[in-house]
């Protein structure tokens, strides 16, 4: 039983989480201020209708356009919003935090997985060893999480997707 509690825990601990957002004029969507709080100071993959990739840091969006700083041309530039498909980066901090809820969990699921049945004695060393696993598994987790981060995506809605949408959804 408890082989196949730490195989569930692990199976879940290894499965990607990331966030997905919509931007877009209608309400109940992202707004362009919380894009533009969201991106600052990161680096994010701009992918455009056309299919084509542009790494941009300082990304700003307006109402009609989204301006960056191109790091591999040295020159600030824009498009218009409705030639966007969607902006990606990663997020190092959330991903750091959820590297340390993977790793508690990890390590005190190892504790249950690896140790003897609970006698009453052995209640209180029971449970430090499975704080203490765990703590450990957070230690681990944290530094591992800052580095894969947490993926962030800003899916566009424009006249050009919606169109696609529909067309894809009739044939």
């Amino acid at each position: 039983m408890k082989t196949m509690f730490a195989l569930i825990i692990f199976c879940f601990l290894v499965t990607a989480c990331s966030s997905s957002y919509v931007v877009s004029s209608s309400n109940g969507d992202t707004s362009v201020a919380e894009f533009n709080e969201s991106v600052q100071g990161e680096e994010a993959e701009i992918t455009l209708t056309d299919s084509s990739v542009i790494i941009a840091t300082d990304l700003y969006l307006s109402a009609d356009s989204l301006n960056w700083f191109n790091p591999e041309t040295k020159l600030k530039t824009g498009v218009a919003n409705s030639e966007i498909s969607k902006v990606m980066f990663t997020d190092t901090w959330t991903g750091g935090a959820y590297g340390a809820g993977a790793g508690m969990i990890g390590g005190a699921s190892l504790w249950i997985a690896v140790s003897d049945s609970i006698e009453n004695s052995k209640f209180v060393n029971y449970m430090g060893g499975l704080a203490a696993l765990g703590f450990v598994g957070a230690l681990i987790g944290f530094p591992i999480g800052l580095i894969v981060g947490y993926p962030v995506e800003y899916e566009f809605q424009n006249n050009q997707q919606i169109g696609k949408s529909v067309k894809a959804g009739k044939e």
